[in-house]
């Protein structure tokens, strides 16, 4: 059923218009696709695909010749290392078939997406990208190292974060010697100007090797005009490098996980390090859309590179710290990011006869966004939600709305716009998985549609949930895309059938991080029945709870990332606390650190974080004391991601103490937290706070 009020605005009638087609890949990318042929892609015209390959039905095909297919595609580009690990992939397919799990990160002509190979299980589409050919004789990257002299004794710590100030004596064993063994600097995407168009290697960055990193300490120049230097190289000049500034979220991170002074006689200094810079315009859009293929490549590239410097024989333990995510998605083990992360530590696994891995995640720092609501639908009782989207907002903003596929029936959907806009009312049946609905804009000059100001996408995900996937256009625009009107949208579900249906809302973050020009500016939800009183804050924004009459749906539970539900105990996720001697722990959880779920909440999500660690000194001092970007400066930053580098840190002290025959989950958990019985983890606090 449709309710649809069109109206006369200017001249021109708006209205909302059924959609049955290009929903295939998901909310983002339709919403991205449709935007794309208003604002007209430029160079933009190829994409990242992240795909599994499978056993097309009804042909004989072994997956090594999936591979080699896949591989030879026309049109098709992958970054030189993408081929190097479906070659070696290619090798074990020879031998064990379509048992193991093969992946790859390609990059496909946007025309291509309409006809994918048979073999290929797409899991998810990036955003579109440029790739322009690299000017002659401008230094591409190998991503590969040729030393192999780990030491199986020594763990060995990554990161994947932004801003790695690489000369910091903070990471050096003496005045001319780095501790890291690699460091990629992720940048926009290029092709290789020589060989024919189906060999030619993407390159995203550059990778500067342990002995490049020397030469640069060893020639004593200005560390800032050194980071200048490759900046430049690398990046335009809009995108703000911040190892151009003082602070660096990375270098900061990176120092609270394994900085050291390189004079001191510590175990710490021995540690070696790898590192992936990510690109600073996929960490100023927070919504972490453009950050996957980077996400996805680093992790990657740093397992392969662990196999590599170790020879692929004595492998040592790595920590790798992770101080970055986002909120879109399911929520649970199944969403995009969890399944890929669990498949490439179960990878690494495989490949090294049982290699240790931790990946170490913060859990989040929303709890106070108001981004996460959660009830029960009745017949007698809708859900209503108050969505507020801010004025001068240069980014889409995006609300995603998820129910069980089994219970779609008699559910109704009312979108309304802002009152003053005079925009029309959505009233609509659920779609059905596949379809969906937009809201046009006119041109200025005549009666054409002038490009999506709003839509609606229904989708059905891969552990039976119903998504819908509500977007909304910036607020303010260049060029010919038309704003969305800022102010409250009014988002009802109703259901008309008895037996009660449960409904999470997240809206996906869209802000811009500090030390980035502001861009985006944070939607948020609101409820007509309100808030209470938050003692912590002193003031009224404690969310009432459900159980009151009325309540309000808007909660601080499930704030945490979208990919806190894995469960496996090789990936772990912190939570932020401050020193507090009157508690049991004697810590207190931090305001901002997310919440795991406890009321209505579904098989696989997140019941809390892993442990909790100091994420702040006091509530006088706030944030952690660690490095700035160049040598001998200090910062202080707050959040989860300062937490969660004090439990690499714990990891990598527990490998180096710990005999390997020793080592197990239950001494690993006893060396964390002093206690083994890690049962349901506390909302806050999960299974306990680092031991100090």
């Amino acid at each position: 059923m449709l309710r649809q009020s069109d109206i006369a605005g200017g001249g021109f009638r708006m209205k909302w218009q059924r959609v049955t087609s290009g929903l295939t890949h998901g909310g983002y990318a339709a919403w991205e696709a449709a935007v794309a042929e208003v604002e007209g892609t430029g160079p933009r015209d190829h994409l990242p695909v992240f795909l599994r390959l499978v056993q097309p039905a009804g042909v004989t095909m072994t997956q090594a010749d999936a591979i080699t297919a896949t591989l030879a595609l026309p049109g098709v580009l992958f970054s030189r290392h993408e081929r190097d690990l479906l070659a070696t992939a290619r090798e074990e397919a020879l031998a064990a078939g379509w048992t193991i799990d093969v992946r790859a990160v390609a990059f496909c002509p946007r025309a291509m997406l309409s006809a994918l190979p048979a073999f290929w299980r797409v899991l998810q589409i990036g955003p579109a990208i440029a790739v322009p050919v690299i000017p002659d004789g401008a230094a591409g990257t190998d991503l590969r190292t040729t030393t192999g002299d780990l030491d199986r004794k020594v763990p060995l710590i990554a990161l994947i974060d932004d801003g790695i100030g690489f000369l910091n004596t903070r990471f050096r064993k003496n005045r001319h010697a780095t501790r890291f063994k690699a460091v990629w600097l992720q940048a926009a995407e290029r092709v290789e100007a020589e060989g024919p168009a189906p060999r030619r290697d993407v390159v995203a960055g550059r990778v500067l090797t342990e002995a490049e990193i020397n030469a640069h300490l060893a020639a004593g120049g200005d560390e800032a005009e050194i980071y200048r230097q490759v900046n430049t190289a690398l990046h335009c000049r809009t995108d703000s490098p911040l190892t151009n500034r003082r602070v660096a979220h990375g270098t900061h991170v990176l120092d609270l996980a394994a900085g050291s002074a390189p004079w001191a006689a510590e175990a710490m200094a021995r540690v070696p390090l790898l590192a992936v810079q990510l690109p600073p315009a996929t960490v100023r859009e927070t919504s972490g859309r453009r950050m996957e293929a980077y996400l996805v490549q680093g992790l990657r590239w740093i397992l392969a590179e662990t196999l590599r410097l170790s020879n692929r024989t004595d492998v040592p333990p790595l920590v790798i710290n992770l101080s970055i995510g986002s909120l879109a998605g399911p929520g649970d083990k199944s969403a995009f990011l969890a399944e890929w992360f669990a498949h490439e530590i179960e990878r690494h696994a495989r490949q090294t006869g049982g290699g240790e891995v931790r990946l170490v995640i913060a859990y989040g720092n929303a709890r106070e966004s108001r981004l996460v609501a959660r009830g029960e639908l009745r017949r007698s009782q809708p859900i209503t939600l108050q969505w507020r989207v801010q004025p001068d907002d240069h980014t889409s903003s995006f609300l995603e709305l998820r129910v069980d596929a089994k219970m779609m029936r008699g559910l109704k959907l009312v979108l309304t716009p802002p009152k003053a806009s005079g925009m029309p009312v959505l009233e609509v049946d659920w779609p059905a998985g596949g379809s969906g609905w937009r809201l046009l804009a006119p041109t200025v000059g005549g009666q054409t549609a002038g490009g999506p100001v709003a839509a609606v996408t229904s989708l059905i995900e891969a552990e039976g949930q119903a998504l819908l996937h509500l977007a909304l256009a910036p607020t303010v625009t260049v060029g010919p895309l038309q704003p969305c009107p800022a102010g409250t949208w009014g988002v009802e579900v109703r259901t008309a059938e008895a037996e009660p249906v449960r409904l999470i809302a997240r809206v996906q973050r869209d802000d811009t991080p500090p030390g980035y020009r502001t861009l985006g500016r944070q939607s948020w939800l609101d409820h007509p029945q309100g808030w209470d009183w938050d003692e912590e804050q002193r003031s009224y924004t404690a969310p009432r709870p459900l159980a009151d009459a009325p309540g309000c749906p808007v909660t601080r539970e499930g704030s945490c990332v979208a990919f806190a539900g894995i469960q496996d105990h090789r990936i772990l996720f912190v939570g932020a606390v401050r020193p507090d001697g009157r508690t049991p722990y004697g810590v207190k959880p931090m305001r901002y650190s997310s919440v795991g779920v406890r009321l209505l909440a579904r098989p696989g999500e997140s019941a809390g974080p892993t442990l909790v660690a100091q994420g702040d000194d006091g509530t006088a001092l706030p944030g952690r004391l660690a490095t700035g970007v160049l040598s001998g400066s200090v910062t202080r930053i707050s959040g989860t991601s300062m937490a969660a580098p004090a439990v690499a840190r714990a990891l990598v002290r527990y490998f180096l103490t710990m005999p390997e025959a020793d080592r197990n989950p239950m001494a690993e958990r006893r060396a964390l937290s002093g206690r083994d019985d890690w049962t349901v983890p506390d909302p806050r606090l999960g299974h306990g706070a680092l031991i100090a």
